[in-house]
Parts: C-alpha cells; structure tokens; sequence
C-alpha cells in the first residue's frame, strides 16, 4: 500500500494528464459523429488487415491437405467415369472398370533419353507395375518398378512409350510416340494415307490396352512430317500434359485385369 501511494506521489501529473487526455477523447467522440465513425472506420481497416494476414497464414499451412482432398475427390469422379452399371449395355460388349489413385509427383525428368517420374505412392498402396498414369490433362506415363512406399514411372518421354491413339474426328487409329528433344511434341505414327490430319485435330486413347482407358486425352496434331514411307503417314503431335509442371498425378487400377490375364495367359 505504501509503495503504490509513493507511486501515485510521484506520477499524479502523468497520470493526471492521461486520465484527462482519455475523457477528452469521449467527449469529443460523442459529440462530433463525423470522428467517432473515422476512429471506428480506422480501427475496422486495421483488425479487417490483422484477421487476414492471420487467415492468409493459416490457409497456407493447409493447403496440403486441401489440396490432397481435392487430389481424392477428383480420383473418385474420374473412377465414376469409367464405371458403369448399364444394365442395357449387350452382354456381349466389354466394359472396363477403373480406379484412379491420386499421387504426387517427387522427382522428375524431360530433358534425357530415358525420363521417368518417381511418385509417392507404392506397393502399399495397391500400386503394381504396368499401370497406367495420367493426369487431369492427359496420358503420363506407366508404372515401371514399385517398392512398399514409391512407385517409378517410364514417362511418355521415353523411347519404349508408345500409346495406341485414336482420331476423335474420325475414329482411325495410329500409335504415338515420343522422338523428339522437346518434351512438348511427339509423333503420331502409322497414319493411314488417305488421311489428311489438320492442325489442332486430337487424339486420345484408343483403348485397346488394359493400361488406359478409352478417350484419355493425348494431344492434338501440329504439323504433318514428310517420310518416304508409301504406307502410313506421319505428324507432330502437341502433348495435352505439360511435363515441365507436374505435381500430381492419377495412377490407374483396372479393376478387371485380373480376369483379362487369366483369358490372355491361355492363348
């Protein structure tokens, strides 16, 4: 008690000055509207910038599960499309069912010979070798090895892809491939000769593989390429996927290949 009186002692003219500063301030808030709505407009801009450098904070330390949610929720409509349940579908026609399951991508090559991707999913994850992997963009490559946590994948990029293609325009079939330096362009090979592709004509999927499915998306023409071939022709073909940018990708289960290996294994 006696230190506190010291103290007011001490600092009654400080204290003396703040008091009357702070009743000032409310007198002149109450009675002059146009401040008190400045103070107050003042005091929002600064809490409005406060709460969203802390939300801006926080939205960033989970953009990775948001972004893995986001990766699932994908997958499960991607699966959807490629499962059906029609009834009146012949009994006689073959349907695939597929599974899509959502990677990220942890190292990456386009500028060799040879360009694989290692993903972050394996064994595991149900994850086994010849599977197909795409992105929401289009084709990416095939599973080349697995271990129980990763998975290695023989990129488009790569001398021995070659995909079974098909014209949307047209429905004739060609095979493509990857020949060039430039991991933007590849080559369409095996095109029939009275054909006449344009620029800007796509190519998907055939799905005549048990690695994609059907009308995943490959690329579109960009030029035509003289050969002396007198049986097919040839073009330059723009890859849908951007191979420089991948992050996440989509690794392919055919939920029928168990049943299709069993039928080819006794041919």
């Amino acid at each position: 008690m006696y230190n506190l009186l010291r103290f007011l002692k001490k600092y009654n003219f400080i204290l003396l000055f703040l008091i009357l500063e702070v009743l000032s301030i409310i007198l002149m808030l109450n009675n002059l509207p146009y401040q008190k709505r400045k103070l107050v407009s003042t005091g929002n801009a600064i809490s409005g910038k406060l709460f969203k450098t802390k939300t801006n904070f926080t939205n960033y330390f989970s953009l990775k599960e948001e972004n893995q949610l986001l990766m699932e929720h994908n997958a499960l409509l991607m699966s959807n499309l490629y499962h059906t349940n029609d009834t009146q579908i012949l009994e006689d026609s073959i349907y695939l069912d597929y599974r899509f399951i959502p990677a990220n991508v942890i190292n990456n090559s386009i500028y060799h010979v040879n360009n694989f991707l290692l993903l972050d999913k394996g064994r595991k994850d149900g994850i086994k070798k010849d599977m197909g992997v795409v992105c929401e963009n289009g084709i990416v490559g095939k599973v080349a090895n697995v271990s129980e946590n990763y998975a290695s994948v023989i990129s488009m990029l790569h001398p021995y892809s070659i995909v079974s293609a098909r014209f949307t325009d047209n429905q004739h079939l060609a095979n493509v491939c990857w020949e060039n330096k430039d991991y933007r362009f590849g080559t369409v090979k095996d095109i029939p000769l009275h054909l006449n592709p344009q620029k800007g004509d796509t190519l998907v999927t055939s799905g005549f593989s048990n690695i994609y499915p059907a009308d995943i998306m490959i690329g579109t023409i960009e030029e035509m390429i003289n050969t002396k071939s007198k049986d097919f022709n040839t073009a330059k073909i723009r890859f849908s996927t951007n191979f420089s940018t991948l992050r996440h990708v989509f690794i392919i289960e055919n939920l029928n290949q168990t049943e299709i290996d069993s039928l080819t294994s006794n041919k």
